[in-house]
């Protein structure tokens, strides 16, 4: 009785395991079709892309769309994708409120993106790339230049797009980049405020981050001083200051705005200097740092514009760039902060 009883259970445990066995073979769930777009926790609705900036040519950005399981893709699908500025709309509305409309981002323009309407992912295969041509000689980059996309469904389709919105929408924050751009640490960088009588105050004013924007190949923006670099559009392009790197490692800066209504006025030769240092304990990552020194002043025409602030900013700002060497992608190689 004790061996019937033996086999009983052994039975019982072979037929439990295969239909384990069985049941995981299925799939688990919907295979919805969505976009590796992630947006970083705490951060602002979008997804930040780094693209190279290349005057007057093409440069593409490789999007991944995604189908969904714990089983392969099972049959092919076409993928049809659209751009979206209803859902962008949505989040200027909700993130910056109607009465701000400064603060939104904006739409990229026609003409600075081209990507194909469809994206063939076969059976058997889990991803396709959408792959955007981005045009962005010219660029104003006071702007903050969104290309919003969805996945579209329609009932003709063999497919279903992700029912949650972060999945099935895409919010790509285009950030283009040179050799000199991004964020700089602004803390040896010292302002000063000036006096009715041309004297300075003796206690400087710092900040510890600056960012540099991409206006050519060679040539960054950033905003004087430290004036808000969130302010609204109008207000940074009075203070917006460009920096042209020169092949004798001197720098070339000016006020972008022609009738320099901040009275910018640059003191001697400013000059920069680039060095890459291999990490000691990461053999493929390598450290680029750019340093800029300078000295120039300017009036802050807009707190106050019956009585303009005078500054004096001298010192250094410093860019810090990480690369992965073991990528072979460029924008993938970045490690961006």
């Amino acid at each position: 009785m004790r061996r019937i009883y033996l086999y009983l259970t052994i039975f019982a445990a072979i037929m439990l395991m295969t239909a384990c066995n069985k049941e995981w073979e299925d799939e688990q769930y919907v295979q919805y079709v969505s976009f590796k777009a992630p947006i970083t926790s705490g951060g602002d609705g979008v997804t930040s892309i780094y693209v190279r900036y290349n005057e007057g040519g093409k440069v593409t950005y490789r999007l991944p769309i995604i189908i969904s399981g714990t089983t392969d893709n099972v049959a092919d699908r076409e993928v049809h994708v659209a751009v979206d500025p209803d859902t962008l709309r949505i989040l200027n509305e909700e993130r910056f409120s109607l009465v701000r409309p400064e603060l939104w981002y904006t739409q990229l323009e026609d003409g600075m993106y081209e990507f194909p309407e469809t994206v063939n992912i076969p059976a058997g295969t889990n991803k396709g790339i959408l792959n955007i041509d981005f045009s962005l000689s010219g660029i104003d980059m006071l702007k903050k230049w969104v290309l919003p996309l969805t996945i579209v469904d329609d009932p003709s389709y063999n497919y279903q797009s992700h029912p949650r919105k972060n999945y099935s929408k895409a919010l790509l924050r285009v950030i283009p980049f040179n050799d000199y751009s991004g964020s700089y640490n602004s803390g040896q960088m010292e302002v000063y405020v000036k006096n009715l009588d041309g004297t300075t105050e003796t206690n400087a004013i710092t900040e510890d981050k600056r960012t540099a924007y991409v206006v050519n190949d060679n040539t960054v923006f950033f905003i004087a001083g430290l004036i808000g670099e969130d302010l609204d559009e109008e207000t940074r392009a009075v203070y917006k200051v460009n920096v042209r790197f020169n092949e004798d490692e001197t720098l070339d800066i000016t006020p972008a705005d022609p009738e320099n209504a901040m009275n910018f006025k640059l003191n001697g030769t400013p000059t920069y200097s680039i060095q890459e240092i291999e990490d000691t304990t990461k053999p493929y990552l390598l450290h680029k740092y750019v340093q800029l020194r300078f000295e120039y002043e300017f009036e802050d025409v807009t707190t106050n514009p019956d009585a303009p602030i005078g500054y004096l900013v001298t010192g250094s700002m410093t860019l810090q760039r990480d690369y992965n060497t073991q990528i072979p992608d460029e924008d993938q190689q970045i490690q961006w902060n």
